[in-house]
């Protein structure tokens, strides 16, 4: 084939500004929040010509703490492959997932008038999954819930390239698509697509159309309710999928377990399996009860009314087993308690944080609004040095409740340079420790950035190195000198000799 004009093919702005959105949820928070993004915008040449690029990027692993102690591998693209990578899937998104049930929400375009990158806002798509979670779980006596094992890790690589030639035409953007695909399936200590991407959730939702025939299938429609869209009114069904978390409803249980059956033959089919340990069938009073867990609508319309006990209620049921509690509930406990003020167990909540590493993103805010900075340091730095602090993405969040504009006191200010200054780092913790250094202390920033450049290999931790150097003032030689060691460093490097070594603005997750 001909060489390809990306830059007049694929729509690199619309990319940028869906990756951008991405940014709020991400599993990692760059600290400078990708400024070499609008420098590649002034020239998308330079994506065009990555794509057609055979030098294979490096993306920086991070394992995310799940309930139970479990773990969710994850990866971070290099900037480039992310952009690149959104714009081709947004190219071919109509063929994608234009056709997606209104029952499957999340991750998906305006179902009235689906137009390619054009997606609907995923807080209106998890308002609307609540709403017809409830509505559906209040009209049927039976109702069946399960989810996937590793939906994105486990989706097989040769089953997904056959699916995507499948669905899609025979031109350069799927053969791009595919390629890069194969690529990120190559990556050494990782499997499948990239987990908190919007690019890999709109072909997992595309991969999973088997699924929604099955759940389609064993539905009905919800009495009375319809879907209120500019084309027509349209009958609710009684199922719903949230990606990979399913709820069907019926009136029979064992209308439920054959389902059950058919979604686990389905689900085979595709190379992927049923989780038995999170498949339920509920009946009677139990079905809209566990919905509810999920929707948290009465918790809200309490709080309206100045009542208070369905939150509390809600958190005697997570603190009582921590380990296990719900990551989603323990997010709605912790934003309610802050956007309201209510300190119903606060307490409790410092003292068993330990034990739900998976819920730090959420617990941490908290805390910084209530606990003063002298009690928070010491609370961080127990938590920090105690054999529960087993996931460095946990610890990341935590040292988020001490702002750049403020310093610490001295041992805070110690554990930062010491954790900067292991080699072993990984990026999700090395990066604010980074930041943190420079804001605080520059002088011995700039002493433990060149005491460990020498031992820093990974291209995006040696680009961590760099910007954290900058911001601390290091000679822009040695800035030079970090980036030009790895070629997938250029653009960031070609980004501050075009402003002068000016130093990129941090991004408000960093500071205050």
């Amino acid at each position: 084939m001909a060489q390809m004009d990306w830059a007049n093919v694929l729509d690199f702005k619309t990319a940028a500004k869906n990756v951008r959105g991405e940014f709020f949820g991400d599993w990692y928070h760059d600290p400078w929040e990708w400024p070499e993004i609008d420098f590649l915008l002034a020239s998308p040449k330079r994506l065009g010509n990555h794509i057609d690029s055979t030098h294979k990027q490096s993306p920086a692993l991070i394992d995310v703490p799940k309930e139970n102690w479990g773990a969710r591998p994850a990866v971070v693209l290099p900037i480039e492959d992310r952009l690149t990578y959104q714009a081709l899937v947004d190219a071919v998104s109509v063929d994608l997932i234009g056709g997606l049930h209104e029952s499957a929400y999340g991750w998906r375009l305006k179902p009235d008038h689906p137009q390619k990158g054009d997606y609907s806002h995923n807080d209106l798509q998890w308002k609307q999954y609540r709403s017809h979670l409830g509505d559906a779980s209040r009209n049927f006596e039976a109702g069946l819930r399960t989810d996937l094992v590793s939906c994105f890790a486990s989706i097989p690589l040769d089953r997904l390239q056959t699916s995507l030639e499948d669905t899609l035409k025979k031109n350069h953007i799927q053969t791009a698509l595919l390629a890069f695909v194969e690529r990120m399936y190559k990556t050494s200590g990782r499997t499948g697509l990239p987990q908190r991407s919007l690019a890999s959730a709109v072909i997992a939702n595309m991969y999973m159309k088997s699924l929604d025939d099955v759940l389609e299938h064993h539905a009905s429609t919800v009495p009375h309710l319809t879907i209120f869209g500019k084309a027509a009114r349209r009958p609710r069904r009684s199922w719903t999928r949230w990606m990979d978390d399913v709820w069907l409803f019926g009136d029979e249980a064992g209308d439920m377990r054959r389902a059950q059956i058919e979604l686990q033959q389905a689900a085979s089919d595709i190379g992927m399996h049923i989780n038995a340990a999170k498949t339920d069938v509920f009946e009677g009073d139990e079905v809209s009860e566990h919905a509810l867990e999920i929707e948290h609508s009465a918790v809200d319309d309490a709080i309206l009314k100045k009542e208070t006990k369905p939150l509390e209620e809600l958190v005697d049921r997570l603190l009582d087993d921590p380990t296990r509690a719900s990551r989603t509930s323990l997010k709605f406990v912790a934003n309610r308690m802050r956007s309201h003020a209510i300190s119903y167990r606060l307490a409790e909540f410092s003292h068993l944080a330990e034990r739900m590493p998976h819920a730090a993103d959420a617990l941490a805010p908290m805390f910084k609004m209530v606990f003063s900075q002298d009690h928070l340091e010491d609370w961080f730095l127990n938590y920090a040095s105690s054999p529960w602090a087993s996931f460095d993405w946990s610890i990341a969040h935590y040292l988020r409740m001490f702002p750049s504009e403020k310093n610490p006191g001295s041992k805070l200010v110690d554990f930062v340079a010491e954790r900067s200054a292991d080699a072993r780092t990984p990026i999700v913790l090395l990066s604010i420790c980074l930041q943190r250094l420079a804001a605080w202390d520059a002088d011995k920033a700039r002493g433990v950035l060149t005491s460990i450049e020498r031992q820093i290999s990974h291209p995006q931790n040696r680009r961590i190195l760099a910007l954290a150097g900058n911001q601390a003032g290091i000679e822009r030689h040695k800035v030079r000198k970090w980036l030009s060691s790895h070629d997938e460093n250029r653009v960031t490097l070609e980004m501050l000799e075009h402003a002068n070594f000016g130093k990129p603005k941090v991004s408000s997750y960093y500071t205050a």
